[in-house]
């Protein structure tokens, strides 16, 4: 397809260095796409070994993944945009895996936007990446049923968050002050989350940080029940129907980070252009930096185009869209 007016590609044309940078920021994560996905298997491996050795009641290695939290967060904290290649990713081990680091990469992101330390960020993502370990302890026809639960059922999964916390500090001989992020993670502001029924100040900060990112990746991801929901969709049900659920200012600045069409999310444009937001911008959330992915007769661009919806006024978001829809596959054309 022709370049669309106002869409910059990388190397051409006068684009304001705003756009000019996201570029070069956008050029840098694609090159870097692969080495990531290889870090989240390698990184997913070893979370995998070290928890099988917790449920089994084995020496447990806190280093190997404090180690992992480490890469994660250093690579993550300094390019956001690899959280792009979480969408779509085909990742060849267990689904609780890499639901673990998918979190783990957005509540990152959250206490970025709260100033944590890179020393409380480590801890963070270690907490988060261990927080649903006691779903492990769940069998497994239970937590992978492609079917509504039981009462039952659902009172066996709500044993995790205790079961967890049990396991880390007891075998796995985890600070208390970490392992709480798997007692509480699904606890709710308003007092309606369980096992303790804990409501607003009485939850952890670290917790209600991992409330947020658990419930958001949970809803993006496919599940063996239903299938995943648009960014879109998430981030509104999240403001909506499940609000009372979650630390209000934290959820704001959640918001704020990631904004109603989130980084990642496939949109259709006023002239029929399906695009993918890669840059948001929290004071204007409807005008996002986007990377146009197939013209108005559903064919791909011949090149790499950026278009900034706050300069390019006669274009909008009019929808969200599904990748299939779209004919855009996320994990190789990302």
């Amino acid at each position: 397809a022709a370049r669309p007016p106002g869409a910059v590609p990388p190397g051409g044309g006068a684009a304001d260095p705003e756009l000019r940078q996201m570029l070069a920021d956008y050029d840098a994560f694609r090159k870097s796409k692969r080495n990531f996905r290889n870090l989240v298997i390698e990184c997913g491996e070893t979370l995998q070994t070290n928890i099988q050795t917790l449920i089994d009641g084995k020496a447990f290695d806190n280093q190997s993944i404090m180690r992992v939290a480490v890469r994660l967060v250093d690579e993550i904290a300094a390019r956001n945009l690899l959280l792009l290649a979480f969408h779509g990713m085909r990742y060849p081990g267990s689904a609780q895996i890499f639901h673990a680091m998918h979190a783990g990469a957005y509540g990152l992101l959250l206490a970025q936007a709260l100033g944590y330390s890179r020393p409380k960020l480590q801890e963070l993502m270690f907490a988060m990446l261990l927080m649903d370990c006691g779903m492990f302890r769940v069998p497994g026809h239970v937590r992978e049923k492609n079917a509504e639960l039981s009462e039952a059922e659902r009172a066996t999964i709500k044993t995790h968050p205790l079961v967890g916390y049990q396991l880390l500090v007891k075998n796995g001989k985890v600070k208390a002050s970490l392992a709480t992020v798997a007692l509480q993670h699904h606890e709710a502001f308003d007092g309606g989350g369980y096992p303790q029924s804990l409501k607003s100040g009485q939850i952890e900060e670290t917790a209600r940080i991992a409330a947020i990112a658990d419930c958001y990746t949970a809803m993006i991801e496919k599940r063996a029940h239903r299938k995943a929901f648009l960014p879109y969709d998430a981030m509104k049900h999240m403001l909506s129907a499940q609000m009372n659920r979650f630390d209000p200012k934290m959820l704001r600045a959640f918001l704020g980070r990631i904004s109603i069409y989130p980084l990642g999310s496939l949109v259709q444009l006023s002239n029929n252009h399906a695009a993918m937001v890669v840059a948001c911008r929290p004071d204007k959330p409807l005008r996002p930096i986007v990377r146009l992915m197939r013209d108005d007769k559903g064919l791909p661009f011949s090149s790499i185009l950026l278009v900034d919806l706050m300069k390019e006024t006669d274009q909008y978001i009019v929808r969200a869209l599904e990748a299939s829809s779209a004919g855009v596959d996320l994990e190789s054309e990302t």
